[in-house]
Order: structure tokens, then C-alpha cells, then sequence
């Protein structure tokens, strides 16, 4: 008998509701504590500024060259900035409110996968047992709910993206709006995706027609609509600035070399564990428990091989289409596979012995006990210090000409990028003077056009000792809380 619609309804808004109780709490000082982003965060809230006017049709950058296909986790951020920082003054920077939607955000995506599962077994008891066994799991690995970092950001709808398509190829057709909206929340995300999300979301439309599962007709419109939705800023930035950024993908997919099958599993196991041979240990034995328990389990089943095949495709993606193949924040979505594997495990074991449903609320107590001891929920982000004394100290050099920015060496972008969106929130002209390799990181709006280059006041961003950089006045001093000394702002020309 399935559950009503009421039922996984109050689910998802219980599951919702206590995901962003535990992340808010574990991040409360993002509602008192100002945040000046650096680096890769900043670059993403100038986006942000394009986004809150409507106006940003691609995603966060790539150390690649491009943008990411879509813009839709940006506009999440936007939003929280506006509501949260903007309209309600609720915390003390704009960063703080795009953290809170973020975090939202996260929530949202682990409720619905509580929900999809409710479907199939409407136990409040085994959702209190798959609640508290991911925050056992984000424990271990942590930052996948509470960080901003897009490949962080990238798990929790993954995690959906999976469980709604076992659900669809289990019979549960009515998900496949769920599907639609992980899968473009994912491929707007990462242009990686254009491969995980098109072959398991394809594959699974086309067992929908193989098998002759029931679809009712407002399904398949919502999930054209959806569809649609994710679509049109892609088609629209493709017609504006032809020829937009799909061919820029697949030059890069053809502009590295293939990597050795050992080596892309070696990459595909190192989410699974501490090591990569726990790892391949872990996977083997979770497969084997999880068959086990599967038998006369449509969802399970399914769930199984919608987890052996992601598997696969990683370590195909890993072979073909990474080019540093030591980079592992690029498969730090893949997490999301062990997760989904444990919940299938567990709700297998409930099923098969009924006395375990009552362990659901004992699981849940020890997973909120051990988040709050460990403060693994809590959001850590890299922050610069000295930008608001920075910003003044140009200010008053420049006078009312516009601020040129230049970085000694390139990697000084990381505080470059800052003190531009700093200007841009003050209502100053910040500009960066190198267009061919700053329009990535600041967008064409904060790349110094010829005559600012001319007439504006030229300041450098130094770390450390640069040879042959032109030292001048230090006027202030920028730089990340931990790590590396902070970098000097100097005063380099004032041409007018």
C-alpha cells in the first residue's frame, strides 16, 4: 500500500525543517560574524551580483578556461543574499546570506531523498534511522552539507539524483520530476555531469519505454517542463554569445590524454574509504550485504544497480575525462554513491528483521550526539582579513579616478578578486588590468577598459617577495586568517 502524498509531504518538511536546524545551529556564527570571501568564493559572489539582476546565464568558472553550463546554484545564492542580507538585514555580510541558502539548500535535497524513500516504506522510524546515519556519515566525511565549495555542493543532489532514479526503474514514475530537477541542478553545476547525468538519466527513460512502465501524462509534462526550465538560460547564452560555451567542453575533453584503467579505479575507490584498499574492501563487502538483502526488493534492486553502474561511469570519467587525475575534489560528488549504498543496506536489514525499525530513533540520537560533539556540521571557509582598510587606503590615493589592480604573481588573483567585488559592493570602480587572464575570474564588468588603464590609479597586490615587482608605497596589507603571510597592497602609478 503506498503512503498518501500527505505523507511524504510531512516528510519532506520535518526532514527539511531538522537538516537545516543542525546545519544553522552548527554555522550560527554566520547570523553575527562579518565574512569577506577570498579566492574562488568571491569570484562566485560577483556572479552573484549579475545574478541578483537577472542578468548571469553561465556558472562558476573553471581552471579550464570556461564557465560551467548553467547558473542555477549561483541564483540559490543570490536569493539567500537578497532575502537574508539585503531585505532582512538577518546576518552581518552579503557571503553570510548566500552560506544560509546554501545550506537551505542542502537540507531540502537530503529531506527529498527521505521522502522518495517514505514512498516505498512509509516508516517514520526507518527515516529516523536514514536521517541519523548520514550524519554518522557527513561526520566522517565531512564539509559535503556545510561548505559552499561547488564540488562539495555537488553531493547532496547527486544523492538525490540517484535515489530518484532507482525509484523511477523501480516503478515510482511519478519521480521522474525529481529526476529533471537534480539532473539540471547537477549539469548546471558541472559540465561533468553532461556525462553522469545524460547516461543514467537517459538510460533510465529508455528502461521506462523497454519495460513499459505506467507514466501518467502530467508526469511527463513535469518533467518536460523542468527540463525546460534548466534548458533556457543554456539555449539563451548560447544565442547571445554564440557560440556559448558547449564547444568549449569538448575541446577539453579532447585536450588531455587517457589514463590507464588501474588508475581510474584507484581514483573511483578513494571515496569509498580512509585508503584506497579499505575503499575497494568497503565497496565489495557493501555490494555483497546490500544483494544479499535485496532479494524481492524492487526499489533495492534497482538502487544496487543504479550504484554498480555510477561506479562504472566513474572510473570511465576518471580514465577519459579527468586531466589531473590527482585532483580529487572533482569526484567528491561520488560520496554520495556509500551513502546511498548504507541506506539501502539498512532499510534491506529493517526490512528482513522488523525489530530494527526501532533502532531508527536510538541511530538518530547518536547521530545528532556525535555532530554535535565533533562540530562536523559546521561551515569552515578560508576568509580574508584587512579588505574594508584596504579598499579605504586606495580610495583615498585614487581619489575619484577608478582603482587598476594588479597581482604579483598571477596567483594573487585569489586576493585580487576580493578587494574588485569589495569596490563593486561600495559602490567603487575596482577593476582588474590583465583582460586575458582576469575576465574569468571578475567577468568583462571588472576588467579595466583602455582608458581606465590610462587614467586610473594603478595599485599591486604582492605576496611574498616578488623579483623584479615595482614595490612603492605599502599602503595595506590582505590576507587569509591562516596560512601564508598576507600580501602588500602597494601604490604603483598615478597617471592621470
Amino acid at each position: 500500500m503506498r503512503p498518501t502524498a500527505y505523507g511524504g509531504f510531512a516528510v519532506f518538511i520535518v526532514a527539511w525543517l531538522a537538516y537545516a536546524t543542525a546545519l544553522l545551529a552548527s554555522s550560527r556564527d554566520l547570523f553575527t560574524r562579518v565574512v569577506f570571501e577570498e579566492g574562488d568564493a568571491a569570484t562566485v559572489s560577483i556572479q552573484v551580483l549579475a545574478a541578483k539582476d537577472l542578468e548571469l546565464l553561465v556558472g562558476n568558472y573553471s581552471r579550464a578556461g570556461f564557465h560551467h553550463p548553467g547558473p542555477a546554484l549561483i541564483y540559490v545564492q543570490a536569493f539567500g543574499e537578497w532575502l537574508f542580507y539585503d531585505v532582512s538585514s538577518l546576518v552581518p555580510s552579503p557571503w553570510n546570506g548566500q552560506a544560509i541558502a546554501i545550506l537551505l539548500f542542502n537540507a531540502a535535497m537530503m529531506a527529498l531523498v527521505l521522502s522518495i524513500v517514505y514512498s516505498w516504506y512509509p516508516s517514520w522510524m526507518l527515516v529516523a534511522g536514514l536521517a541519523g546515519a548520514s550524519l554518522l556519515f557527513v561526520t566522517v566525511y565531512r564539509e559535503l552539507l556545510s561548505q559552499l565549495w561547488f564540488p562539495f555542493v555537488y553531493f547532496a543532489p547527486f544523492l538525490v539524483f540517484l535515489v530518484a532514479v532507482s525509484s523511477v526503474l523501480a516503478g515510482r514514475t511519478e519521480h521522474l520530476w525529481i529526476v529533471a530537477l537534480a539532473g539540471g541542478l547537477l549539469i548546471h553545476g558541472h559540465a561533468e555531469f553532461l556525462f553522469f547525468v545524460t547516461l543514467l538519466g537517459g538510460a533510465a527513460l529508455y528502461l521506462v519505454r523497454r519495460w513499459e512502465l505506467p507514466v501518467a501524462v502530467r508526469d511527463w509534462w513535469w518533467f518536460g517542463a523542468i527540463v525546460v526550465v534548466f534548458a533556457f538560460p543554456i539555449r539563451l547564452n548560447t544565442m547571445v554569445n554564440y557560440p556559448g560555451e558547449l564547444p568549449k567542453y569538448f575541446v577539453y575533453g579532447g585536450g588531455h590524454g587517457i589514463h590507464m584503467p588501474w588508475t581510474a579505479a584507484s581514483y573511483t575507490v578513494q571515496f569509498w574509504g580512509p585508503n584506497r584498499i579499505l575503499g575497494l574492501v568497503i565497496f565489495v563487502a557493501l555490494y555483497a550485504l546490500v544483494a544479499a538483502v535485496a532479494r524481492g526488493q524492487t526499489f533495492l534492486r534497482r538502487g544496487l544497480a543504479v550504484c554498480a553502474v555510477t561506479v562504472l561511469l566513474m572510473s570511465i570519467y576518471a580514465m577519459i575525462g579527468i586531466d589531473q587525475i590527482d585532483e580529487a575534489y572533482i569526484g567528491y560528488f561520488s560520496y554520495a554513491v556509500p551513502l546511498f549504498m548504507f541506506f539501502l543496506l539498512l532499510i534491506g536489514l529493517t526490512q528482513r528483521i522488523g525489530q530494527l525499525k526501532y533502532a531508527g530513533i536510538g541511530l538518530l540520537v547518536v547521530g545528532i550526539v556525535v555532530v554535535t560533539m565533533t562540530h562536523s556540521l559546521a561551515n569552515r571557509r578560508p576568509e580574508m582579513v584587512g579588505i574594508p582598510a584596504a579598499l579605504d587606503a586606495m580610495a583615498d590615493v585614487a581619489g575619484d579616478r577608478p582603482i587598476v589592480l594588479e597581482r604579483r604573481p598571477h596567483e594573487a588573483w585569489a586576493e585580487v578578486v576580493p578587494l574588485v567585488l569589495s569596490g563593486a559592493r561600495a559602490g567603487l570602480r575596482v577593476c582588474a588590468d590583465d583582460a586575458s587572464n582576469m575576465r574569468l575570474l571578475v567577468t568583462d564588468e571588472f576588467v579595466c577598459t583602455s582608458e581606465e588603464l590610462t587614467d586610473g590609479a594603478h595599485f599591486a597586490v604582492v605576496r611574498g617577495e616578488v623579483a623584479g615587482a615595482p614595490v612603492g608605497e605599502v599602503i595595506a596589507e590582505v590576507g587569509p586568517l591562516l596560512g601564508r603571510p598576507p600580501s602588500r597592497v602597494t601604490v604603483v602609478g598615478n597617471r592621470r
